[in-house]
C-alpha cells in the first residue's frame, strides 16, 4: 500500500556548519523515499549555505530567500509549495532518528478521527545524553515552557497522548488542515509561533499529539547563539502578548491581560536595574543643579518597550484576527486550561518578580478561572522510591499523592523512582548530581524538602521558589545520638553536631511554610524559629496562632482499610504455628530504638508462653548502600541467639518487606511493639510504624516519652511500658498472650481515632498552603529592602541568556561540591550519610 507523501522542510540561516548532519539524517529515513522529499528553505545566508547545498545534496529543493523572512513566514513559505500530505519541520540543527518520520506519520494517521492535525517528536541533546523536549507548558501570560529540559534522558520517557502544542523545531502536521487554520502566524517572524499555532488549533477544535517513540537529537542554541539577547527577548514578549490578546475570551482576557502588561513593564525595570537607579526619578530625592536630561540603559531593558510597542502598531490586524478566531471558537478556556500544564510556571530566576507575579495572580484572582489543579509541587525524597519504602519516602509518597488531587505534582527520588503513583510524575535524578534536580525545580512553583535536601543539593536555591520544609524527622537529635552509639571522640561528635545544626539553620531561614508531626514538635519548631528571627510581627498580624507559618501534618493512615492478600508468618515461618500469638516489630531496628529490652522479656516467658512469638518485620535499611549495616539490628540477632530464643521464639525478617506487603503481617499480628530508650530524639520522635498499628486495628506494647505512646494511652489502645523496663515487659506481654481477644475487644477504640489520622486529614494544611502558596511575609519584605537581588531574569529553554544568568551560580555549586567530594573521604560525611538515611519507618 502506499505510504502517505511528506515533504521534510528545513529552514536556514547561516546554518552551514549544521547542514551537513541535519539532512544526511533525513535522507536515511526508513521511509519510502518515493514519499519523501526535502525542502530547505534558505533565509538570505551569507555563510555559504546555498553553494554546500547545490553542490552537496542536489536532491534538496532549495528555496533562495533574498532576505530574512524569519522562521514563521518561511515555514509558510515552504508548505505552501509543497503538494505532500503531510509535513515536517526539523531545525537546522537538528539530526533525526531513522525512524522518526514512520514514527509520525503512523500516530497522525491513527488519530484521524480525533481530529488530530499535528504530532511533535521527542527531542533530545545531540548526544542523546540529555532531554530537550518531551512536554509542551504554558502560562496563563503566553510564555510557552519546555518542562524538564536538561534532564538526563533515562529519568523521564515521556508519555504519548494530547499535548498543546509541538515543538517546531521537530513535528508532522496535515498539510492541508495547517494551512486551513492560518499555518504560522508570519507576524510571530521566530519564537512561540509553534505555541500559538497548538493553542489556535485546540481552540478551533482540533487536537495536537505528542510522541515520545519519534526522535530529534538537537544541538540547544545553536541557531538562537546568532541572534541579540534584546533582540530575542523583544520578540519572546511581543509574541507571548499577542497570542493571549488572539486566544482568550473576554472575560479571561479581561483578567489576564493587565497583570501580563504590568509584569512585562516590572521585568523591564528589574532587567535595567543594572543600568540605571529609579530613585533619579523620585521628585523628593532631586538633586540641585542636575539639568541631565539623557540617560544610558541597556538595550534589554527598552527590548520590553519595543515589544509593547509593536504589539500597539500591529493592533488594527491583531484584533481583527483575535475577533475571527473568537467567532471560530470550538473549545473554550476552561477546557484549554487542562493543558496549559504549567499555568502559572514562573519564566526567571528573580525571586522579586515571582513575588510580582504571585501578587498579580491574587489581586486580580487569576486562579479561579482554572477548572483543575494549578500548583506545579516539586517533592523531593531522600530516599529512593522502590517496593521496600523506610519512612521519609512513604512520607514523601502519601503527601505526593494527597497534594495530586489539587496541585500538579512531581516527586523526585535520588537514582531510583520505580513506583507508579496515580497522577503523580515520578523522577529518578542522580544522586551525585544535583543540577538535575536543579532543573526541576525550575519547572515547579513550591518545592517540598526533607532532612539534608538543600545542603546536599544546593541547586534547589537557585530556582528562588517557595520552599516548604518538613520538619518532621528531627535529624539533629538523631546525630547526637548516633554519636553516642558510635562512640566517637568529642572533637568527631562535635563536627556531626554542626553539620546538623548548619542543615536545620539553613531550612529555618529559608522556608516560607513548615510542617512537623505533632503538638511536641511544633513548640519546638516555634522556639527556633524565634531564634532565628523569623517570628515576625508580619506572621503574627497575619494569623496569632502562626499556623499560616508551621502547622502539624503528622504521618497519616490509609482512608481504606486493611486488607490481606496472602499468608506470611504462620505456618510459613518454620517455628509460628497457626495458634501462636504474634507480637510484631514493625520496622526497621534503628540506632536509637530498643528492642534488647523486648527480646530480654522474651526470654522470661519462653517457657510459661511458648506459643508467644516476637517477629522482626524489618531489619536492615532498604537501602543498604548508603546506610550500611545496623550495629543495633546485629547486637539484637546477638542476644537472641545467646538466650536461644533466635528462629524459635524470636524471628527476623533478613529483607524489607515490600510497602504494598507490610500489610499482610499487620492483619496477621496479635499485637505491634515497639521500645525506645530514654533520650531527647525519643520525645520528639513520632514513630510511624504505631500508625500502621492504628491502621490495622494492631493492639500496641509501646515504651512510653514519645507523643504516640501518649495517644496508646489516652485513648486505650495498648499498653504502655516504661522504658527499659523489662519486668513490665514481660507483664505487658504475658497479659497479651492470655488475652487473645483483646484485639476484638478494642475495636470501638481503634475506629474512634482511626478517621482523624488519615492522610487526608493529615495533609490538610499542606494541601490548602499549596492550593494559594506564598512566600513567607518577613521574605517578601527583606526581598523588597534589598532592592536589587539578581537583576537579571531569563526565559528558559528559548533563550541562551540563561546560560549566562546562572553561571555564577553554578561556579559557586561547583566549590560547594569540591566541599562535599574532599568531606565524602572522610568519616564526618559518612556518619552524615547514616543520619540522611536512618529514618523511621
Amino acid at each position: 500500500m502506499d505510504r502517505p507523501s511528506v515533504s521534510i522542510i528545513v529552514i536556514n540561516f547561516n546554518g552551514k556548519k549544521h547542514l551537513v548532519d541535519c539532512l544526511n539524517s533525513l535522507f536515511v529515513q526508513r521511509y519510502p523515499s518515493s514519499a519523501l522529499e526535502i525542502i530547505v528553505v534558505d533565509n538570505a545566508s551569507h555563510d555559504g549555505s546555498c553553494d554546500l547545498l547545490r553542490q552537496q545534496f542536489p536532491k534538496v529543493r532549495l528555496i533562495e530567500n533574498r532576505e530574512n523572512l524569519g522562521f514563521a513566514p518561511a515555514v509558510n513559505q515552504a508548505v505552501r509549495l509543497s503538494q505532500a500530505q503531510y509535513v515536517a519541520l526539523i531545525n537546522n540543527d537538528a539530526k533525526a532518528d531513522p525512524n522518526w518520520i514512520e514514527h509520525l506519520v503512523a500516530d497522525i494517521e491513527a488519530h484521524k478521527a480525533e481530529k488530530v492535525i499535528a504530532v511533535g517528536a521527542k527531542m533530545l541533546d545531540w548526544e542523546g545524553q540529555q532531554i530537550d523536549f518531551i512536554q509542551a507548558a504554558l502560562n496563563v501570560f503566553g510564555h510557552g515552557n519546555q518542562p524538564f529540559t536538561r534532564m538526563p534522558t533515562a529519568s523521564i520517557a515521556g508519555q504519548a497522548g494530547p499535548q498543546l502544542f509541538a515543538c517546531g523545531g521537530a513535528m508532522l502536521a496535515d498539510r492541508a488542515f495547517f494551512l486551513a487554520i492560518g499555518g504560522f502566524d508570519e507576524s510571530y517572524f521566530a519564537y512561540f509561533e509553534d505555541v500559538d499555532f497548538g493553542w489556535r488549533a485546540w481552540l478551533l477544535g482540533y487536537q495536537i499529539r505528542f510522541n515520545p517513540s519519534a526522535l530529534v537529537y538537537h544541538r540547544q542554541h545553536a541557531t538562537a547563539n546568532t541572534m541579540g539577547g534584546h533582540q530575542i527577548r523583544a520578540l519572546l514578549e511581543r509574541n507571548a502578548l499577542r497570542t493571549i490578546i488572539k486566544h482568550y475570551a473576554d472575560e479571561q482576557l479581561w483578567r489576564i491581560l493587565p497583570a501580563a502588561i504590568l509584569l512585562i513593564i516590572q521585568r523591564s525595570l528589574l532587567d535595567g536595574s543594572g543600568g540605571f537607579d529609579r530613585k533619579e526619578f523620585d521628585l523628593r530625592l532631586r538633586k540641585q543643579g542636575d539639568q541631565t536630561s539623557t540617560m544610558q540603559v541597556p538595550k534589554i531593558m527598552l527590548s520590553y518597550i519595543a515589544a509593547l510597542g509593536d504589539v500597539l502598531d500591529g493592533w488594527d490586524s491583531l484584533w481583527a484576527e483575535r475577533e475571527r478566531l473568537q467567532t471560530l471558537r470550538q473549545r473554550s478556556d476552561a477546557e484549554l486550561f487542562n493543558l496549559f500544564e504549567q499555568p502559572f510556571g514562573l519564566i526567571d530566576l528573580d525571586v522579586r518578580l515571582h513575588m510580582q507575579q504571585q501578587t498579580m495572580v491574587e489581586s486580580f484572582k487569576l486562579r479561579e478561572l482554572m477548572p483543575n489543579p494549578t500548583t506545579n509541587v516539586l517533592i523531593v525524597s531522600i530516599d529512593p522510591l522502590q517496593a521496600a519504602l523506610a519512612g521519609p519516602a512513604i512520607r514523601s509518597v502519601q503527601i505526593a499523592k494527597q497534594l495530586s488531587h489539587s496541585c500538579k505534582v512531581v516527586l523526585a527520588a535520588p537514582d531510583q523512582a520505580d513506583l507508579a503513583i496515580p497522577n503523580v510524575q515520578t523522577i529518578a535524578f542522580p544522586s551525585n548530581d544535583g543540577r538535575s534536580l536543579g532543573e526541576l525545580a525550575l519547572n515547579a512553583e513550591v518545592i517540598i524538602v526533607q532532612g539534608y535536601s538543600l545542603q546536599k543539593y544546593p541547586q534547589l536555591l537557585n530556582a528562588e521558589r517557595i520552599l516548604v520544609v518538613d520538619l518532621y524527622d528531627p535529624f539533629h537529635f538523631e546525630a547526637l545520638e548516633l554519636a553516642e552509639r558510635r562512640g566517637l571522640s568529642l572533637e568527631r561528635a562535635l563536627e556531626l553536631n554542626d553539620a546538623s545544626v548548619a542543615a536545620l539553620t539553613q531550612q529555618l531561614a529559608l522556608g516560607d511554610f513548615f510542617i512537623c508531626a505533632s503538638e511536641r514538635q511544633r513548640d519546638l519548631w516555634l522556639g527556633a524559629l524565634t531564634v532565628s528571627k523569623r517570628l515576625t510581627p508580619e506572621h503574627y498580624r497575619n494569623d496569632p496562632t502562626l499556623r499560616k507559618l508551621i502547622d502539624i501534618v503528622p504521618f497519616g493512615l490509609p482512608s481504606e482499610p486493611p486488607q490481606a492478600t496472602q499468608p506470611v508468618m504462620r505456618g510459613v515461618i518454620e517455628g509460628i504455628q497457626q495458634n501462636d500469638v504474634i507480637a510484631l516489630w514493625g520496622g526497621g531496628i534503628w540506632e536509637w530504638l530498643d528492642p534488647l529490652t523486648i527480646i530480654r522479656a522474651m526470654a522470661e516467658l519462653q517457657q510459661s508462653h511458648p506459643q508467644l512469638k516476637l517477629v522482626f518485620m524489618g531489619g536492615q535499611h532498604p537501602n543498604t548502600q548508603d546506610v550500611g549495616v545496623m550495629q543495633r539490628y546485629s547486637e539484637a540477632v546477638e542476644l537472641a541467639k545467646q538466650l536461644g530464643l533466635y528462629a524459635k521464639t524470636v524471628f527476623f525478617n533478613q529483607t524489607w518487606v515490600a510497602y504494598d506487603q507490610r500489610v499482610n503481617y499487620l492483619l496477621e499480628a496479635d499485637l505491634g511493639v515497639s521500645a525506645h530508650h530514654n533520650h531527647t530524639e525519643t520525645r520528639f520522635a513520632f514513630r510511624t510504624r504505631l500508625l500502621d498499628y492504628l491502621w490495622a486495628s494492631l493492639p500496641m506494647i509501646v515504651s512510653a516519652g514519645d507523643s504516640l505512646a501518649d495517644l496508646v494511652q489516652q485513648q486505650q489502645l495498648g499498653q504502655v511500658v516504661a522504658i527499659e523496663d523489662v519486668q513490665g515487659w514481660v507483664a505487658a506481654l504475658t497479659h497479651a498472650a492470655d488475652h487473645p481477644s483483646d484485639r476484638q475487644q478494642r475495636q470501638a477504640q481503634f475506629a474512634n481515632i482511626q478517621q482523624a489520622y488519615t492522610w487526608e486529614q493529615a495533609c490538610a494544611p499542606l494541601v490548602e498552603f499549596c492550593r494559594q502558596p506564598q512566600y513567607a511575609a518577613d521574605k517578601r519584605r527583606n526581598v523588597k529592602a534589598q532592592g536589587q537581588q539578581s537583576g537579571q531574569t531569563s526565559m528558559r529553554y528559548r533563550m541562551d541568556e540563561l546560560d549566562r544568568a546562572v553561571a555564577e551560580k553554578n561556579e559557586h555549586i561547583a566549590q560547594l561540591e569540591q566541599h562535599i567530594k574532599a568531606l565524602e573521604n572522610g568519616k564526618v560525611m559518612r556518619l552524615l550519610k547514616w543520619v540522611n538515611r536512618l529514618r523511621k519507618s
